[in-house]
């Protein structure tokens, strides 16, 4: 299956280095986690939330990755009560080296979580990297703030 990253081109790499020093939703820290989305516009709404920096001062660097994932990844399909618990059990049972999970900003969406550890990690790879521009529509304000 194809899925998606949005990253800074320093980090433009499979190796879930940054989910491991930070933790994420997924994953706690000290747990490598590749976060992918199933679409490159998931992959910049997810992107976009965490970004609180006015659009003028936007690192010019971003990179859009398209990322070969193995097949037949698991799935959950309830959203999870503790994500981090859940995520942090996948990858202890590495049954699978990706997961589907739904994405929190756009229902009926899903995230892809690549495991780096797992023995079948190696199958993934960068099939692109191009450069990626967010649109400043994006950081709008929204009707009646000044």
């Amino acid at each position: 299956m194809l899925a998606w990253r949005l990253c800074r081109r320093a980090y433009a790499d499979l190796s879930g280095e940054g989910a491991r020093r930070f933790g994420g939703r997924w994953n706690s820290a000290g747990r490598p986690l590749v976060y992918l989305a199933e679409h490159p516009a998931l992959a910049a709404l997810e992107m976009r939330v965490h970004l609180d920096l006015p659009f003028e001062l936007l690192p010019v660097d971003y990179v859009l990755m398209q990322v070969v994932v193995p097949d037949n990844p698991d799935r959950v399909f309830a959203s999870a009560a503790d994500r981090v618990e859940t995520g942090d059990m996948w990858l202890t049972e590495a049954q699978s080296c990706a997961l589907l999970v739904p994405s929190v900003l756009v229902p009926h969406s899903w995230n892809v979580l690549l495991n780096p550890r797992h023995p079948d990690a190696g199958q993934a790879a960068v099939h692109t990297i191009e450069a990626f521009g967010f649109d400043p529509r994006l950081w709008r304000p929204l009707a009646g703030e000044g």
